[in-house]
């Protein structure tokens, strides 16, 4: 992850490297230009002058040797030892400057030339300055390549950000399917991917929330349907099939009045993660007897689905525990009705209760159509309801489970499931034993 965040720092910093080489190439262009005259020049000049001195009695030979030095930066006059001239490359330079070379600027170099202690003469050398015109063709060259690449740096870092932009407007006007799609490894590539996560989760919740209104719609239809009737049976005199109905339109009200319980402690959970509260934050915990929580789930149950068969097995010794009482009572409850729905009636539900030295464990067991593999990842997502599951009149609005977990996870508790199709579900809810109050038979 740090090699990652540090790529695009290190494509900058690079960039500003070969930004500072490129410049201090072009200030040392223009020192070479100033200096080679003070080095080289003088070097070669003296070299040079050396050289043409020994050929000052041949006359024809020596004006051919200075011929051959008018194309090149040095203009070269040899003088004689009584400062007369012998001959130049071009013009010559006048013996005065001799004695004041200095006056034609630090172009201009004076050799005295011996033979052995003896002086036998004098060169003035003079260096020609670059032509204008090859000094702009460089300068042209250099700048040009400094263009080229702060082009290739800016389209380097502004091309993801124009992506990015783009699938932020066109995401922002509604268009949910808008990605970055951005896979660069830097810090750029990851600021891509964590807006195509955000949108993936954005996508999700409302895709989530359109089921729920689905589902909710669906839920309140029969039991709506069913109060509408007895009431009609009521207005029309027929009482005796309105109070038939009584029952049914009782157990509907439940349910309406569970799901109506679920949708607004999903809503509390959501609440305190948006402020940024602790995940525990929406709980009331007090200290609880755990044999009292799974009485109250089993009273339950047993008073809604009389006919079903619910095998309970527990320790003879729980603890007392600081719980929130109603949400963990919840938990057991979803788990159970959950279980009743999705398997036959004519098969047992079982709910086994154990404690050990730090954790208590519920587990609860079902023998009915199990999950499929395909939908286990999803099955504590909110609102998610298998495919298989959808094919039966089972009913639900999907939050059993992803509120299950809400509530176990705000204990600092976990909560898996495993499922075979056919052969049903097993879900195993461990929350720690903390210091207990004490212990309850």
């Amino acid at each position: 992850m740090t090699t990652r965040r540090g790529r695009l720092r290190l494509t900058v910093y690079l960039s500003a490297v070969v930004l500072v080489f490129v410049l201090g190439g072009l200030f040392a262009a223009f020192q070479i230009l100033e200096a080679t005259p003070t080095a080289e020049i003088r070097t070669m000049s003296r070299t040079a002058a050396e050289r043409l001195i020994q050929l000052r009695s041949e006359p024809a030979t020596l004006h051919a040797a200075l011929a051959a030095y008018r194309p090149t930066q040095l203009s070269i006059t040899l003088y004689d030892a009584d400062r007369q001239l012998i001959d130049a490359s071009g013009a010559p330079l006048p013996a005065r400057l001799i004695d004041h070379a200095r006056e034609r600027g630090r172009l201009t170099f004076v050799h005295e030339l011996r033979d052995g202690s003896r002086v036998i003469g004098y060169a003035i050398v003079e260096g020609r300055p670059p032509s204008l015109r090859r000094l702009l063709v460089g300068l042209a060259a250099l700048v040009t390549a400094l263009a080229l690449l702060v082009l290739v740096i800016v389209r380097h870092i502004s091309q993801p950000m124009q992506a990015l932009a783009s699938a932020a407007d066109r995401f922002g006007r509604g268009d949910l399917s808008a990605r970055a799609r951005i896979t660069r490894k830097d810090e750029l590539g990851e600021v891509g991917r964590a807006f195509d996560q955000m949108a993936d989760r954005v996508t999700l919740l409302m895709s989530t929330q359109r089921e729920l209104m689905a589902n909710v719609s669906h839920e309140l239809r029969t039991p709506l349907a069913r109060v509408q009737v007895a009431i009609d049976l009521i207005l029309d005199g027929v009482d005796a099939q309105a109070k038939e109905l009584l029952p049914e339109v009782q157990q509907d009200l439940t349910e309406v009045e569970r799901l109506i319980e679920d949708v607004m402690t999903m809503a509390r959970f959501d609440l305190a993660q948006a402020e940024g509260l602790a995940a525990g934050a929406p709980l009331r915990r007090e200290p609880v007897a755990v044999a009292a929580l799974i009485d109250r789930a089993e009273t339950r149950f047993r008073s809604l689905h009389a006919a079903r068969a619910l095998i309970v097995t527990r320790d003879a010794d729980l603890p007392t525990l600081a719980l929130d009482p109603a949400l963990m009572v919840r938990v057991l409850e979803n788990l159970l009705e959950n279980a009743r729905k999705y398997s036959e009636p004519d098969t047992a539900i079982e709910l086994d209760a154990r404690v050990t030295a730090d954790r208590l464990t519920f587990t609860i067991t079902d023998h009915g159509i199990g999950i499929d593999a395909a939908d286990l990842p999803k099955v504590f997502t909110p609102f998610f309801r298998s495919d298989r599951s959808r094919n039966r009149a089972t009913g639900g609005a999907g939050l059993g489970l992803g509120l299950a977990r809400r509530i176990v996870l705000a204990h600092d508790g976990s909560i898996e499931l495993t499922s075979e199709p056919q052969r049903g579900t097993r879900v195993v809810v461990s929350v720690p034993v903390d210091e207990p109050a004490g212990r309850a038979g």
